[in-house]
């Protein structure tokens, strides 16, 4: 789904882990379920008696209503004394808007879906105490679109910049959902960088999945013009593609601490990175403060302009 999240929580003395899906709709939601229930039934050993209980959450990121009924339902269903142990804030894509349409925040729809909604979930749950210092993690879907491709994206160093591409006005009547992605990604990780200065006992990461075999993420609807349709789809596949599982390993590997090498020992990156792959979209991992392309990430000051567009509109 376009529009879909995920959390876990859990009690240090409590035999069970209850995984909540935020997700548009029931019946895609179920379909996961369904999936993951028989991979668990696969999985299990004689050795595990931990009970893994799923359940469905209603949540549209474009819309802050089902956003905000969405923080008050696990706000009620994680009992006091309880937390978000992992967030994943993966919603997002293209979408089929391709004229810049605004939300009620005044953002566009692909900025409200891919990053808006998210910073407005993020901030209920730790409203509401369900993140807790010490014990929770949080973890943003990015991109490599967000470095630029294939040249760097030149970012701004004020609010203005950053609140033009999240209402849209920056490409007046230019608008292209290609190109509103990439500066959204962007956006996505530098505000995410931000928050892990702001609240240093909670980890934050954006994590790109790479290059995913089968997502259809060209086929949102953005892209009327099937030539470029195809153009788009061919320079992706060049550019290399694994498989979803490996993709959502990156996610998962973020989310438990985990190294992602495989290896034992805990998560390599520090929290607030923009994890991306170190060439093309497979593969290694790296900062992306570390690539040519991705040396602005690393500036503080971008960061905070960032971070200050951003909660103008929530």
């Amino acid at each position: 789904s376009s529009s879909s999240s995920s959390s876990s929580s859990s009690s240090d003395s409590s035999s069970e882990t209850n995984i909540f899906l935020l997700c548009r709709r029931e019946s895609s939601a179920n379909e996961a379920i369904s999936a993951l229930r028989s991979h668990l039934d696969q999985q299990k050993s004689a050795s595990s008696n931990r009970k893994v209980n799923f359940t469905f959450v209603q949540f549209d990121s474009s819309d802050r209503t089902s956003v905000e009924a969405a923080v008050q339902t696990l706000s009620k269903q994680i009992p006091d004394g309880q937390h978000v142990d992992g967030l994943l804030c993966n919603a997002g894509g293209f979408t089929s808007d391709t004229k810049g349409t605004k939300c009620r925040s005044g953002a566009t729809i692909i900025a409200e879906t891919n990053l808006i909604g998210h910073a407005a979930l993020v901030d209920g749950l730790l409203q509401s105490k369900k993140l807790a210092d010490g014990k929770s993690r949080v973890i943003f879907s990015a991109s490599e679109a967000g470095l630029g491709e294939p040249f760097a994206i030149k970012w701004g160093s004020d609010v203005e910049y950053y609140s033009t591409i999240l209402d849209g006005s920056k490409y007046g009547k230019r608008y292209a959902p290609s190109n509103a992605y990439g500066h959204i990604k962007g956006i996505i990780s530098f505000y995410c960088s931000a928050l892990a200065r702001r609240h240093p006992d909670i980890f934050f990461a954006a994590v790109t999945p790479g290059s995913t075999k089968g997502t259809n993420l060209i086929d949102q609807g953005s892209f009327s013009n099937c030539a470029i349709n195809a153009v788009l789809k061919g320079f992706i596949k060049l550019s290399g593609q694994h498989s979803v599982f490996d993709g959502a390993k990156r996610y998962i590997d973020a989310l438990v601490n985990r190294r992602s090498s495989g290896s034992d020992g805990e998560y390599e990156y520090p929290s607030g990175t923009f994890v991306t792959s170190q060439k093309k979209y497979v593969g290694a991992t790296c900062a992306a403060a570390e690539l040519s392309k991705g040396k602005a990430f690393g500036d503080e000051k971008k960061q905070d302009v960032a971070y200050e567009a951003v909660r103008k509109f929530l």
